[in-house]
This record gives structure tokens, C-alpha cells and sequence, in this order.
């Protein structure tokens, strides 16, 4: 499965998202800070913000705004910090282990161009009377990418949550309303309030397969080209929703838009699923490894790949092992956090022949004084022939614990 990137890009650089009132800039913003800079951020930063950080940090969104001058001023050091302990911007894939279409990481010329204007005393770049004034576009909060939807389904339209509220997983069956059979060929999340949502899964009911997640930065979930997943008449989805509490109650809530094809495509993606057995992580357990394969018993494009490890998951690695021995990273997530899962389009699909081995390795940290059940899985999109599916399944799980 593939996604269309939004051309605003997206999620934040500068603060922690939910509770970011907690991190408030411990100095006043002043105009008297030396500059030594010639960094502006009406220039270069607010380029780099446009592209990385608005789908969080505007006006109403997940984050404190940042797409003005007097806005982000006051946020420089916390900006600097968050880049530096690299919990911003919240994409956990380590360069060199595949490379992803919606990869939303830092540059290194961004990252520098960023430090040298926070510590260059973070300079305007224009009049006093501009500094209101947005310098670049702002994507709008909602609204459909690929217009409207050939069906919207609503989606937990009673659910509130309470400001400051912990972070949680929350998981809605709703009804397709389909009156024949369809060829799903995309979909398309629309939250109802984005300060409370962090993402939103979408999954088959009948055999709970993955056909797509929305982020703030990946909006869009697209099948393979030429591709698509026949639902039934009468279908059901499961919409799984991480919610946060900002700084206000906000609805939970949301629209499910579907697009179908106009007929039958040539090919349908055929879903892997990777998942270990739970296991109970002891309690102050620091490095423990769970590893997981299964074989592809017919030659596959992997397009895309969908990890969920739970509370203290630490990293992920993801591997092909071909026939002939020769090793393909495909994954290494080696910052996970579980309020930011994130899907993993690969901007080139990986061609992979028959017999494969489809490695997944998880570790967890459990720093609590109580034991916690880790359940690792990954969801993999592969490109497979509709009429050669049944015969092209992925092998039976084997999956092993090692300490």
C-alpha cells in the first residue's frame, strides 16, 4: 500500500504535542538578544516549517502554533532541544534502512539552518509589523485530498476527550454501508478535531487485515497502482484511534472517506502479518528481544509496512533474507514511540523473490515496577496477482522468544 504525501509535508519540530504547557519557554521574548546570525525565519525557517512541522503546529491543530514570527519566537530553545534529543520531528526510522516516501525527518542542512538561528538569537527577517502575518501557506485542518469520497462513514461521533488526558487506544467497528461488492482503491481519515488525535487505523473486520493508517503527515492511504481490496456487500471496518487530552476537551470523532474503482483492477495486495505470541516484559526487564519470521511462498513487491508494538517498545528491525543468502534492510525503527506510530511507505517497493524470510525483531524496555504484556506485530502490503492470490499466501508463522 502506498501513500500520497500532503505538499505541506508534516508533523512538528518544535514541542512536545499533547500537555505542551508543560514545556513553556523559560525566557520572555525580548528583542534584545544579540544576533549573530544571518538565519532568518522568514526566509529559510519558515520554509523548513512549512514542510515539516504545519500539519501539527497551527493554529487549532495537535500542537502550539508555529507559523508565525511571533509565534514561534518564544519556542526557539524548546525548539533547538526537541531537534537536538531528537524527539522532534517524531519519525523513528534510522537513515540507510530503507528509504520512505513519507519520511518526514530532518535534513542535516535543516537541522543545521535551525540550530544556528535559535542560538543566533532567532532574528525575524522582517518589519515589526509583519510579524503576525503567516509567510508561507497553511494547509487547511480538514477536508478530502482526492475530493470527495465515494463513501464517508462516521466514526465515534459521541466520543469526548478530556483535556490533559492520558494517552490511549481506542477501537470502533462501523458499517461500510455497501449495497453490492466494491473495489476499495483508497481512503481517507478526516478527524473532527485534530488536538486530540494522534493517528487512525484502518482494518478489515472480517480478518482484521491493515488498509491504512492516516498521521498528520500521511493523510492519504493509496493501494499499490493498478491494485485494489474487494469489500463486500454490507462490509465492515475497524477504525483503531490513538487520542491524546490537549489543553481543552475536544470530540474524538471523525470521517471514514473510501474510494472505490470504476471496475476490476489486474492485481489485488495481498497482506503478510507478522505476530509473535504476547509475552510479559518482568518488570525493570531492559532489552528484551522478541523475534518473529515467516517465509513468502510466491515472488512479492513489498510496498509497505505497518508496526505496532505497544507501551515499552523500544525499537524495531525489519529484514528480508532472500534464497541465496543476501540480506535487505528494510526497517530499523530505533525510536519508537507508541503515541506516534507511523506507516512506512517505501518510496521504491522492494522486489522480492520466492522462498523470502520476512524477519521482524522487537525490543522492549520495561522501566515500571509491574510486569507489561508486549504484543509486537507488523502488517506488510505486498503487490500480488488477483487470479494467483489464494496460492500466494504467506507461510504459517514461526515465531520464537529469545532473551
Amino acid at each position: 500500500m502506498t501513500w500520497k504525501t500532503p505538499i505541506a509535508g508534516a508533523i512538528a519540530v518544535g514541542v512536545a504535542v499533547a500537555g505542551y504547557q508543560l514545556l513553556r519557554p523559560e525566557v520572555a521574548y525580548t528583542r534584545h538578544v544579540p544576533i549573530t546570525t544571518k538565519i532568518v525565519f522568514n526566509r529559510e525557517i519558515a520554509q523548513i516549517f512549512q514542510k515539516k512541522c504545519f500539519q501539527c503546529h497551527t493554529d487549532g491543530n495537535v500542537s502550539v502554533p508555529l507559523t508565525t514570527y511571533r509565534e514561534a519566537r518564544p519556542w526557539a530553545v524548546a525548539i533547538k532541544e526537541e531537534i537536538l534529543e531528537k524527539r522532534m520531528p517524531p519519525w523513528g526510522a534510522a537513515s540507510g534502512y530503507g528509504h520512505f516516501a513519507n519520511d518526514m525527518s530532518l535534513t542535516g542542512r535543516e537541522i543545521s539552518l535551525i540550530l544556528s538561528w535559535a542560538d543566533g538569537g532567532a532574528p525575524s527577517g522582517v518589519l515589526l509589523v509583519d510579524e503576525d502575518k503567516p509567510p508561507v501557506f497553511i494547509p487547511p485542518l480538514a477536508g478530502w485530498e482526492q475530493g470527495p469520497p465515494d463513501a464517508v462513514i462516521n466514526v465515534a461521533s459521541d466520543v469526548k476527550i478530556a483535556a490533559d488526558a492520558p494517552f490511549k487506544i481506542d477501537r470502533f467497528e462501523v458499517s461500510s454501508g455497501l449495497k453490492q461488492a466494491q473495489w476499495l482503491k483508497s481512503l481517507q481519515f478526516n478527524p473532527g478535531d485534530r488536538r486530540a488525535i494522534r493517528y487512525a487505523a484502518v482494518y478489515d473486520a472480517r480478518n482484521n487485515r491493515w488498509l491504512g493508517t492516516w498521521t498528520p503527515s500521511s493523510q492519504v492511504s493509496t493501494m499499490p497502482a493498478g491494485s485494489g481490496v474487494q469489500l463486500p456487500a454490507g462490509a465492515k471496518l475497524v477504525v483503531e484511534i490513538g487520542y491524546r487530552g490537549g489543553m481543552d476537551e475536544a470530540p474524538g470523532s471523525g470521517e471514514l472517506g473510501l474510494y472505490f474503482a470504476e471496475k476490476a483492477p489486474g492485481q489485488t495486495p495481498s497482506a503478510i502479518e507478522i505476530t509473535p505470541a504476547p509475552v510479559t516484559v518482568a518488570a525493570g526487564k531492559i532489552g528484551e528481544r522478541f523475534r518473529a519470521e515467516t517465509a513468502i511462498k510466491s515472488a512479492s513487491t513489498i510496498t509497505a509496512m505497518w508496526p505496532k508494538l505497544g507501551p515499552g517498545a523500544r525499537s524495531i528491525e525489519v529484514t528480508a533474507i532472500r534464497p541465496d543468502g543476501s540480506v535487505e534492510p528494510m526497517l530499523w525503527v530505533n525510536n519508537y514511540r507508541a503515541e506516534w506510530p507511523a506507516p512506512y511507505i517505501l518510496k521504491d517497493p522492494i522486489a522480492l523473490p520466492a522462498g523470502t524470510r520476512l524477519v521482524m525483531t522487537a525490543y522492549y524496555d520495561n522501566k515500571t515496577n509491574a510486569a507489561i504484556a508486549a504484543k509486537p506485530s507488523l502488517s506488510i502490503t505486498a503487490a500480488r496477482l488477483r487470479e494467483d492470490a489464494t496460492a500466494r499466501q504467506a507461510a504459517p508463522l514461526n515465531a520464537a522468544r529469545e532473551p
